[in-house]
């Protein structure tokens, strides 16, 4: 079993539990798990060549998702919202290997 393939199941794990948490109370539990999920997806899915398209992309889906939840029902925003959690946790992770990869070529 390679990493690419624990960072997949780790990105349908993590959008899974967004879903379904948005049909239940969310724990702490869950909002944990889902950051934890993000920071693999970020350290084992996203290729530095992927990187700028992933960040935009990412950055695009956790505004709208945030104008979105506002405007949806309480069950449509809570999925997006715990969905932001997971985005979120996997951009910063992305953003700080840019970051890294950035320093280190100068």
């Amino acid at each position: 079993m390679g990493m690419d393939f624990i960072g997949r199941i780790a990105f349908y794990v993590g959008l899974v539990i967004a879903i379904a948490t948005g049909f239940m109370q969310v724990s702490q539990t869950a909002l944990v798990v889902l950051v934890v999920l993000g920071i693999v997806v970020g350290l084992l899915n996203v290729t530095s060549k992927e990187s700028s398209r992933f960040l935009v992309a990412s950055l695009v889906l956790m505004t709208a998702g945030l104008a979105l939840s506002q405007v949806f029902g309480k069950t449509a925003g809570a999925i997006l919202s715990t969905y932001i959690a997971f985005v979120a946790a996997s951009a910063f992770i992305v953003a700080l290997k840019e970051v890294y990869a950035i320093q280190k070529d100068e």
